[in-house]
């Protein structure tokens, strides 16, 4: 695990979150507006990405239900 300085997409207020220690987009509670938002990290930082606004791929819920449904019925 490791932590990152994130900043929110809603109310610009920098917090440190911890993450899993790879590159898997994660969830964010904000601690000052309570807003949630997506982190990923990448190569050169932290993606940042308001809810509803990330690709599939970057938002936690989307890629756990594509990856979950590969067709290995």
């Amino acid at each position: 695990m490791s932590d990152v300085t994130v900043r929110c997409p809603y109310c610009s207020h920098e917090q440190v979150v911890a993450t899993a220690g790879d590159y898997r987009p994660f969830y964010v509670n904000c601690a000052q507006c309570s807003r949630r938002f997506i982190a990923e990290p990448a190569q050169s930082g932290v993606l940042i990405y308001r809810e509803g606004e990330a690709p599939c791929c970057s938002d936690p819920e989307c890629r756990e239900t594509e990856m979950g449904s590969s067709g290995d019925d």
